[in-house]
């Protein structure tokens, strides 16, 4: 009697184990969407990988805190296998045409414009370059979970110093941001999540922490970093503009 109670158990304990698997498992989603929904940025499988599907055409240039940007480089007919991304923020660099395709084998092509951003929920696809340019753009991958961080709006950048920050997607809790200090432009005290930050013009710029710290960072273009949450004000104090890109990410993490 007690062997066939234990063989019960058993057997009932393989069955929940299984029936939870079934509920767990995560469901695609299309990635050219730009108000796509996800519940978990890190259940995308490491196999479809886009740095490790196609790393010719997606090149890490840096990856810490739960960010990481890619380098994405497609020549006219350039194409990728099917990879998968995380939710991600999109700036794209030089324009093209890209033909995207869904698992479904369903196809949409895109136009991006240089200067266009989009915030993106993850999913798979492929890519192919149909234009007749080369495709230029950084991809900022989020793998942190998708709740809202503890950001500080009273001194929000695009709130406290408007004329530098201008707010251009902010969805997913996530926003891309673009900021522009002419020489001499100096703002007021404020702050940003974690980000990450493109440099699109050469400059060289002054930061003033809260405690009067002051530090003096070149701007080279071209130039990613990831950079953790920060209070500060900023002054141009080289000969030219200073524009950058950020992607502030409001998720908190693991």
């Amino acid at each position: 009697m007690k062997s066939a109670i234990l063989a019960m158990a058993i057997s009932f304990v393989f069955i929940a184990c299984n029936n939870e698997e079934k509920k767990t498992e995560p469901a695609a989603a299309d990635s050219t969407q730009s108000q796509t929904t996800t519940t978990d940025t890190t259940a995308k499988s490491q196999d479809m990988d886009a740095a490790k599907v196609a790393p010719g055409l997606y090149t890490v240039a840096k990856d810490t805190m739960g960010i990481r940007v890619l380098n994405i480089l497609y020549k006219p007919g350039d194409s990728s296998a099917m990879h998968s991304h995380p939710d991600n923020a999109l700036y794209v660099i030089d324009g093209g045409k890209a033909e995207f395709t869904k698992q479904d084998g369903s196809k949409q092509t895109v136009d991006l414009k240089s200067g266009m951003a989009m915030i993106r929920g993850g999913g798979m696809h492929s890519v192919k370059n149909v234009g007749k340019t080369t495709l230029k753009a950084i991809l900022v991958e989020v793998n942190r979970p998708n709740m809202a961080g503890s950001a500080d709006m009273a001194l929000d950048a695009t709130k406290v110093a408007p004329k530098f920050y201008k707010l251009v997607k902010d969805s997913l809790n996530m926003r891309i941001v673009m900021v522009d200090y002419k020489p001499g432009d100096v703002s007021a005290l404020h702050s940003h999540p974690d980000l990450a930050m493109y440099v699109s013009s050469p400059s060289k710029v002054e930061f003033t922490e809260k405690d009067g710290t002051k530090r003096v960072m070149t701007l080279d273009k071209g130039t990613v970093v990831v950079i953790p949450a920060d209070t500060h004000s900023v002054k141009n104090i080289g000969n030219t503009h200073a524009k950058v890109v950020l992607v502030e990410v409001n998720r908190p993490q693991k």
